[in-house]
């Protein structure tokens, strides 16, 4: 078992991930530096709880001198750094969609925390407005980097937050009696150990003490963690109502008031949820009171979940502002791809979603990027020849799309050989579009809903289509560079 110097030893703050969205935010911003101000910076970094660690970390690391103060704002971070080295120190950033498995159980984790710290802070804020906190962002801060300990270990070893929170689970152990057993030491101690290696600040690691009692801003930060963490498995917990009464006293507010403020604050940060592609606690809102249920054993987590994706045109809407954003080639190709298979993945409500490349010989097209594929699915080796006759291949021969489904199905079976068959698990209903950039063939894209009970329909096939093109629009700038 490595000791917890061994852990903090092997860690390095600019390796941690951050939201994709945040990726291509501050790429997008460091195209312009000269224009852009520190608070234009700070709107885009506060939102996402690792991209806010790595600022703070990284400020106060570079804060030297015998009087240097704490940096305990972003606002202040970037000011110190300066605008052009900030982007210059944070020009490569690793996100989290493109370094964890889209539907594995150590991306939900990792998400489902981050949006809970958001959902923490956004309390925090507001409630420290309300006490006329004139750095009330201080204390945003605190709230969102509360559970920073569990950020970090979602991301350098899921593995073991997965077993901590299994114990909890099976062996009904507290979570430090779990975290003690499988690391041999606390997730606090581990915060604590990162904070002094990272130069935290003292007043922000006062925010993350729960034992801070005294100190009236640091109690708000630990309560809007407490809420968060409460209500992400509803609204219904006697810990809510205990933490409603501590806001009550705070505040001099009945709980009734209290509720309703909470209950807003909930709501209006869950509209930022497709940021983090997990359901945001207010979500639950709606819900009756009832037992939560029980997590899944692992041999159920790893059945293929049958459920149809719900569309969202909002999410489908900005995925082509985006692309269109970037025609001037400010993308690079694997983002590109990325946007647009999220766009088909999330914004149409496609359960799998392939890319298909044309090798470099005209050959072979081989899959390139896959969305919603469980690990042994064939589709995960999606390729086929193109001289051999079938359907695929067809589609090569110009810009055309097929849309295979239970009145057709008849009609295509002779161009479905069984090879291609298995490798998308039958021929009962897909999309697939051939993408020409310059006139020429570069590749294909697929799409199904997979289960019976999931019938794709004339709408979704209209707006793969768009999406299609849109993507070739893309790849076309992409090419002129």
């Amino acid at each position: 078992m490595k000791s917890l110097n061994q852990w903090v030893s092997e860690i390095k703050l600019e390796d941690l991930p951050v939201l994709r969205r945040t990726a291509l935010a501050i790429s997008y911003l460091a195209k312009n530096s000269e224009n852009i101000s520190a608070p234009d910076i700070t709107d885009i970094v506060l939102h996402d709880p690792l991209m806010t660690l790595k600022v703070i970390g990284g400020a106060n690391s570079r804060s030297h001198g015998r009087f240097s103060a704490e940096i305990t704002t972003i606002n202040s971070a970037v000011i110190m750094l300066g605008v052009p080295p900030f982007f210059k120190y944070f020009s490569a950033l690793p996100s989290i969609e493109d370094t964890v498995a889209e539907g594995s159980k150590e991306r939900a984790g990792l998400l489902n925390t981050l949006i809970r710290a958001h959902h923490a802070a956004w309390q925090a804020r507001d409630l420290a407005i309300l006490r006329a906190d004139l750095k009330a962002e201080e204390v945003y801060i605190g709230a969102l980097l509360h559970d920073m300990g569990e950020m970090v270990l979602w991301c350098v070893a899921p593995d073991s937050m997965l077993n901590i929170l299994k114990s909890v689970r099976r062996d009904r152990l507290s979570r430090e009696e779990a975290e003690r057993n499988l690391l041999g030491f606390t997730l606090w101690e581990f915060q604590l150990a990162l904070a002094a290696v990272w130069k935290l600040p003292d007043m922000l690691l006062g925010f993350m003490d729960n034992q801070n009692a005294a100190n009236p801003r640091s109690v708000i930060a630990i309560i809007g963690a407490a809420l968060a963490r409460h209500a992400a498995t509803g609204w219904y917990s006697p810990k809510l109502l205990a933490d409603y009464e501590v806001i009550a006293g705070q505040f001099n507010f009945s709980t009734d008031e209290v509720i309703q403020i909470v209950h807003h604050n909930a709501i209006v940060e869950g509209r930022h949820w497709d940021a983090f592609h997990v359901p945001p606690a207010a979500a639950w809102l709606p819900m009756l009171p009832g037992e939560w249920p029980e997590a899944p054993d692992d041999e159920e987590s790893e059945q293929e979940v049958q459920a149809c994706l719900m569309p969202h045109p909002e999410e489908l809407r900005k995925v082509m502002d985006e692309i269109g954003a970037h025609l001037d080639g400010s993308l690079n190709f694997h983002d590109m791809i990325s946007l647009v298979l999220n766009g088909m993945h999330h914004g149409i409500g496609l359960n799998r979603v392939v890319f298909a490349l044309l090798t470099a010989d005209r050959s072979i097209v081989k899959g390139k990027f896959v969305l919603g594929a469980l690990e042994d699915s064939p589709l995960r080796n999606f390729q086929f020849e193109t001289k051999a006759p079938h359907l695929f291949s067809r589609l090569l021969g110009k810009t055309q799309s097929v849309w295979v489904n239970a009145s057709n199905q008849a009609t295509f079976a002779a161009l479905m050989p069984d090879e291609l068959c298995q490798m998308i698990g039958g021929n009962e209903g897909f999309f697939a579009m051939s993408v020409f950039v310059h006139e020429k063939p570069v590749g294909l894209f697929y799409a199904d809903r997979r289960h019976g009970s999931c019938e794709l329909d004339e709408h979704s096939y209209g707006e793969f289509k768009r999406l299609c093109l849109r993507a070739a629009q893309g790849l076309a700038h992409l090419a002129r560079k």
